[in-house]
Parts: C-alpha cells; sequence; structure tokens
C-alpha cells in the first residue's frame, strides 16, 4: 500500500522531498486509512447516516469503476457542483483514484460564473443535482460529453452498487496536478488554481496535525464549503489525515449550524467571522451549547477584535485566527490556542516562510507596513490559462499575495487590508477594516463594510459606511445618530463615515468574503 512507504509524523522540513516520486493522493488517504483500528471507524456524518474509512474506500472506487465507464481518463477534469455531500467525497477522491482531476464548483457563485467555470476547466463529466441541471438547461460546452445527476430517476447512488469496487488506483506523480479550485472572483473572472497530488498531504501535516493538535477522536465541523480551499481542508483531508470524522451539511444560516452543532456535537468548528457575527446576533433566542467544542477556529476574512471578546464573553472559548489563500490552499499564518492576539492572524505555521517586504522586496522592520509574501510546498502549480497572472503572483517558490501586513515585534501578523482596500482622505492612508471593527462595537450592528466615494467634479475621497442590524433593530435617524457617535468617540474625524446606509444584508463573495467591489456602484 502506499501509505506503507511514509511516515505517519514528517519530522524533516520538506514534506515532499518524503513523498515517493511514483503518488496517488486519494490512494494514500484511503490506504492508510484502512489500517484495522480505522477500519470501521466512521470517517464522516451525514444527515441520518454515517459512513465508516472502510465504506468510503469501496464506495470511492465503485465511482473510480463508473467514472471509466464514462469515458474519463487520466488527466480528464470532472465538476462537481454539488453541496457537501457523500456523493462529492466519493466523485473527489474518485476521479484522483483513476489520475483525473476533480473540479468542485461553489454554488453559492453567480450562474454567469458557474457557466464560466464549466466551459473554462472543460469538464469531460459533470456531477450535479437535478434542481442545478434546470437551472443550467442547455449547456453548450464542446467538451461535456455527461451530465450525471444524484438524484432524480437514477441517483447516482443506485448507478455505483452496480460498480466492482477493487479498482486500482492510477500510478501518478507526487507533482502531478491532482485537483483544481477556483478562487472567489471578487476583482474578476474566477482563477483556476491547479494543486498537485502533495499538496494535501502538506497542509494535512503543518496545519491540521502540527499546528491544531487533531486527532483521532476529534470531529470536525466545517461552515466553510468543500469548493472552497478552507471548507476543503477542514472537512476531507485533514480528518482523514489523522482518522478523525467530519459534518457534512448544507446548513447555510446560524439557525442551521447551531442545530447542527447541537446535533453532531463536534469538537472542532471551522468558522468563518460572519457566521460567528450572525451566531452571537441569535444567541438569545437560538443559544450556541459549546460543551464539546475544545478548538474554534476562523479564516477566509479578518475576524474584528469586537466579535472575538464578544465570543470570549459568551461561550468562554477563544476563536483562533488564521488566514490562507487558494493558492496555498490552507493557512499559513494562524493562532495558537492559548496563545492568541485578538485581529491578529497570528504566526507563520510550520514549513511556511512568510515575510513582510517593502518596495525593493526587503522585509521590513516591526511595526512598518508593507507587502505579505509567503513560500510553502503547498504553492500552487499556476493559475489555468492564466499567464501572465501566474507571472505577477509568483515569484520563484514565493507568492505575492496583494495584501498589506505588520509584523510585530513577537512575530504576529497584522493584516491591514488588500492592496486595493486602501484609499486616501486628507492625504492619509485608511484601511476599512479599522473603522469597520468600530462599527460593530454598537450593539445593534451586525455587519459593516466600508468604501472610499468621490463626488463628480471634486477631488475629496469620502468614508461611506455600509451596516446591516441584528435582529429586533431597525433603520431609524435616532439608529443612524446612535451608530455615529460611537464612530465619532473612537476615530480621528477623517476616518469617521461621512455617509451610513442600511441594507438587511451585505453582498458577499462565494468564499464569505465582504464583496466590496459590489458597493462602487451604489448611491
Amino acid at each position: 500500500m502506499i501509505s506503507a512507504q511514509l511516515p505517519s509524523i514528517f519530522k524533516m522540513d520538506s514534506i515532499s522531498a518524503q513523498l515517493p516520486s511514483i503518488f496517488n493522493v486519494a490512494a494514500y488517504f484511503l490506504a492508510d486509512n484502512q489500517c484495522l483500528q480505522r477500519r470501521d471507524k466512521i470517517a464522516f456524518y451525514y444527515r441520518n447516516e454515517s459512513y465508516t474509512y472502510a465504506q468510503v474506500n469501496g464506495w470511492v472506487q465503485r465511482m473510480a469503476g463508473l467514472l471509466t465507464k464514462l469515458g474519463l481518463e487520466r488527466e480528464n477534469r470532472i465538476a462537481i457542483l454539488l453541496p457537501d455531500s457523500p456523493e462529492f467525497v466519493f466523485a473527489f477522491w474518485g476521479a484522483i483514484w483513476l489520475g483525473s482531476v476533480p473540479v468542485p464548483i461553489n454554488a453559492a457563485s453567480t450562474l454567469d460564473d458557474i457557466r464560466y467555470m464549466l466551459q473554462d476547466c472543460r469538464a469531460k463529466v459533470l456531477l450535479t443535482n437535478q434542481a442545478w441541471f434546470e437551472t443550467l438547461s442547455p449547456l453548450t460546452s464542446p467538451f461535456l460529453q455527461h451530465i450525471v445527476q444524484v438524484d432524480g430517476e437514477k441517483p447516482v447512488m443506485s448507478l455505483l452498487a452496480e460498480q466492482d469496487d477493487s479498482i486500482p488506483w492510477a500510478t501518478t506523480h507526487r507533482e502531478e496536478a491532482a485537483f483544481w479550485l477556483y478562487t472567489s472572483g471578487s476583482t474578476g473572472r474566477p482563477k483556476g488554481v491547479i494543486h498537485l497530488h502533495q499538496s494535501m498531504v502538506i497542509c494535512a501535516e503543518r496545519y491540521g496535525r502540527e499546528t491544531l493538535g487533531l486527532r483521532e477522536d476529534d470531529i470536525l465541523y466545517s461552515v466553510a464549503k468543500m469548493p472552497f480551499a478552507y471548507g476543503l481542508g477542514n472537512t476531507l483531508y485533514m480528518p482523514m489525515a489523522v482518522g478523525a470524522a467530519s459534518i457534512l451539511s448544507d446548513a447555510v444560516n446560524a439557525f442551521d449550524i447551531i442545530s447542527d452543532i447541537q446535533n453532531y456535537q463536534p469538537t472542532v468548528l471551522f468558522g468563518i467571522p460572519s457566521m460567528y457575527a450572525s451566531m452571537l446576533s441569535v444567541q438569545e433566542i437560538a443559544p450556541l451549547h459549546t460543551a464539546s467544542l475544545r478548538l474554534c477556529l476562523s479564516a477566509a476574512e479578518q475576524l474584528p477584535k469586537t466579535i472575538w471578546f464578544k465570543w470570549r464573553e459568551t461561550y468562554g472559548i477563544e476563536i483562533c485566527e488564521g488566514i490562507g489563500t487558494t493558492e496555498l490552499l490552507h493557512v499559513f499564518l494562524a493562532n495558537l490556542p492559548g496563545e492568541c492576539r485578538p485581529g491578529s492572524s497570528g504566526r507563520p505555521v510550520s514549513g511556511y516562510d512568510v515575510q513582510v517586504v517593502d518596495e525593493q522586496g526587503i522585509p521590513t522592520q516591526p511595526g512598518e507596513m508593507g507587502a505579505l509574501q509567503v513560500r510553502g510546498e503547498s504553492l500552487m502549480l499556476g493559475y489555468w490559462n492564466r499567464l501572465q497572472e501566474t507571472r505577477n503572483a509568483l515569484l520563484g517558490t514565493t507568492m505575492r499575495t496583494g495584501d498589506r501586513y505588520i509584523r510585530d515585534e513577537d512575530g504576529y501578523f497584522w493584516f491591514m487590508g488588500r492592496d486595493d482596500d486602501f484609499f486616501k482622505v486628507n492625504g492619509q492612508w485608511i484601511s476599512p477594516f479599522e473603522i469597520e471593527d468600530v462599527l460593530l462595537q454598537h450593539e445593534g450592528v451586525l455587519d459593516a463594510a466600508v468604501v472610499p466615494r468621490s463626488q463628480r467634479g471634486e477631488d475629496l475621497t469620502q468614508v461611506v459606511a455600509y451596516v446591516s442590524l441584528k435582529p429586533g433593530f431597525t433603520p431609524s435617524a435616532e439608529f443612524e445618530k446612535s451608530i455615529r457617535q460611537v464612530a465619532k468617540a473612537q476615530l480621528p474625524h477623517f476616518k469617521a463615515p461621512t455617509h451610513l446606509y442600511f441594507l438587511e444584508s451585505l453582498p458577499r463573495t462565494p468564499t464569505g468574503k465582504i464583496h466590496r467591489k459590489a458597493f462602487l456602484n451604489q448611491h
């Protein structure tokens, strides 16, 4: 078995160097978990069902058999447009088992972007459900040969039951393309990020095992879904690396997530800032029972300090914030339990070289703002058919993330904003995150976004704020006045919003980040 050639815990500096050149990551995770002590252990919970590691192995090989009959060959792409579900898991691993390339597509994307991604990745097979099939029809991609539905007259699980469960895994190379993930597309069309067979092993070991200390007795719950790089690690390969269990859920609101946590009793919660804020906003009518949780994590975007302190005050648990990118697959900066600094992204995860550099690429001094650069073995191969953008992002083995950061004397990194988030007022640079965090301190504000606006014919830039309110609060002139008072009390006058607008909810990207570009044409 492929896993027998590898140590269970990597101790050398380079993980990829310890992997054999012939390496199939699906076989690695599935064969490793076929050890007697894990064979009958639950790998996934889904609604009222559960799947052991042995069952997952069998269904994955049946999926590989079905995909073979559909003509899917090595290096062919299969698009997966599904909520987190067993069929998603079986198709993702089954394609890699064959040496094919799964391409998860985020169902929260716009219809236009979904059509674009299906065309761009040249998928030969699409696995989806009947609702999406009807929404997308007709599909005109010249590459697409088969659409397989998980429901309908002949659901895919009934097709899998007819397949052989002893398909040999493809002898792929550790540096061969294994899967793609698309970026959220907040600044243009989504980009297809190509990842290698070795990438998931690196992230599972560096972040899952070494940083978080995930254990075999853990049950993991992720708010982020599997088409999102953060969610893919949380739900799929990091728990499998240690023999833990994870929960497959299609929950999309705070009430459903709270219900899931109540039902499944996870030990590790991978959240995102907006969902932590939402759960706090409804805690009086839907309290979260946290007795089972030993770790709460956050990524995707900056976690406001206000939410961090409110969560700890309410539930007695700190949120360990981190930051990662689709291009590096998972988290590379992280706060550790007992060592959290609210508002910071933490310190570098083992195996990653993270630096803040000036315009000449020279590391800055502590306290000086600069551009964030990251080097690590999980770095993407590149963007599909985006040569110039790949060249702009990568500098050898280092990635320019496009983020502005400050590193302090103790090695903690502090996010200041994306390069295109900053704007000048009165000749001084402003980061919207500082203002948003102040607005979130108001008892009635659930979510906030700050953007610049210039009046036509004028050179002056104004600070504009958009807010959504917690349940039980309604917009009014008096309420707006109280928000402005909070802002003026804690911010210099030039940073206080000149205009404030109430929205029912703020626009977000498919990965949960505030979609700042969506505000530019408003008002």
